[in-house]
């Protein structure tokens, strides 16, 4: 397609999109993989490793000496979303009969900083969907960020009515597909953008209208401002991207009949905790 540049490499997706030029001398081939883009200009894209490999099995890290380093609610929502992982893992392994691959390994001393961004004040659905974009802005896991991060703002939804709970997000008839997967692709987007508007702004110079992420998820550059420098970018896509999960909220709850929620008062982090460490 004329006008389009993959995000990840088209043959292998460890690489992502570190790097674009019209001079292909700036390019070191030793830093990773090359592509170039016929497009208005002839553009070359620098794609280099995210990281680790493998799958969900090849993850090696003992949590045992951060968690011990964190404080007690720290610690306590920390375990929590490391439990929330493993069965969204169980679910989604359940559902597509082979083991995640990952990119990364988890970083859990991310989890307690993407908390400090929560404003416990706000209604239900509004506190979920913050507790659902910082974890997901914050990207302590190596893979299914999205679906624990949903499965996580289930805990507080649950904390606020004891007899909530979510439409399923892995069924056999995979009917979760038909409106989850919207806002995840949205979502993906919002965090692609924010984290490459220097790139992406000279890729829509020289021609591109597509970028093309894994999953098949097509990212319109002319749908975004690209002109706003990464300091003030990361700030404001991330405001977008907590209005995009505070509408994946109130959506969810409509649909599980308990769209109430939207309008009372969420419960503080202390009652929060306490529901946790009471589900225990």
């Amino acid at each position: 397609m004329t006008g389009l540049v993959h995000y990840h490499h088209p043959d292998d997706e460890q690489y992502s999109l570190a790097y674009v030029t019209l001079d292909h001398d700036e390019i070191d081939p030793d830093d990773g993989k090359v592509e170039t883009y016929q497009l208005e200009e002839t553009v070359h894209v620098l794609y280099t490793n995210t990281g680790a490999s493998g799958t969900v099995d090849d993850i090696t890290e003992n949590f045992e000496a951060i968690l011990d380093e964190m404080d007690e609610s720290d610690r306590l929502v920390t375990v929590r979303i490391l439990q929330t992982f493993e069965g969204v893992l169980e679910a989604t392994e359940l559902e597509e009969g082979e083991k995640l691959e990952i990119y990364k390994q988890i970083d859990v001393g991310r989890i307690p900083a993407a908390l400090e961004h929560v404003d416990w004040s706000k209604s239900v659905v509004e506190v979920a969907g913050q507790l659902m974009s910082s974890l997901i802005l914050a990207h302590p896991l190596p893979n299914a960020n999205h679906r624990t991060s949903i499965a996580f703002a289930e805990w507080y939804l649950e904390s606020a009515e004891p007899s909530f709970s979510l439409p399923k997000l892995a069924t056999e008839s995979y009917d979760w597909q038909e409106w989850v997967d919207t806002y995840i692709a949205d979502s993906k987007r919002l965090l692609t953008v924010r984290r490459n508007t220097t790139p992406f702004r000279l890729l829509d110079e020289w021609g591109c209208e597509i970028v093309l992420r894994k999953g098949g998820i097509e990212i319109e550059l002319s749908e975004y401002d690209l002109e706003l420098p990464q300091s003030e970018a990361l700030s404001t896509y991330a405001t977008h991207h907590t209005e995009l999960c505070t509408e994946f909220m109130i959506e969810s709850v409509t649909r599980a009949g308990a769209s109430h929620l939207r309008f009372e008062n969420g419960v503080d982090k202390q009652e929060f905790l306490e529901y946790l460490e009471a589900s225990e």
